[in-house]
């Protein structure tokens, strides 16, 4: 087994994720109760429209939450993601925080 691409931790590169819950072999025979609760106007986080065009989808809904978790939905827009006037150069800081990129992009295993 190795460590997904983008994943590897420096120094750490023979070491493996544990699985904690299996997301397989789940009991099959639990019985349950279906009803029809209409149409959905949110699935894992989309926004669902329905216009006479046809079917619009938004992740507006998930953009908004996580920037309200990170305190920056109030902040203003930009219009470049980058300071064009500075020079990038080789990062000597501390490393990033692996856990917390993964918190910002959603990751679910965290």
């Amino acid at each position: 087994m190795e460590q997904p691409e983008g994943y590897v931790a420096p120094d750490q590169e023979r070491k493996v994720c544990k699985l904690v819950k299996s997301l397989y072999g789940l009991k099959q025979d639990k019985n349950f109760d279906m009803k029809d609760m209409g149409l959905s106007d949110v699935i894992l986080g989309i926004k669902i429209s329905r216009t006479s065009d046809g079917i619009v989808l938004s992740l507006s809904l998930s953009v908004e939450s996580i920037l309200r978790r990170f305190n920056t939905f109030d902040s203003p827009p930009a219009k470049t993601p980058v300071d064009l006037s500075l020079h990038l150069t080789k990062n000597r800081g501390e490393p990033v925080s692996q856990l917390e990129y993964a918190r910002v992009i959603g990751d679910r295993c965290t």
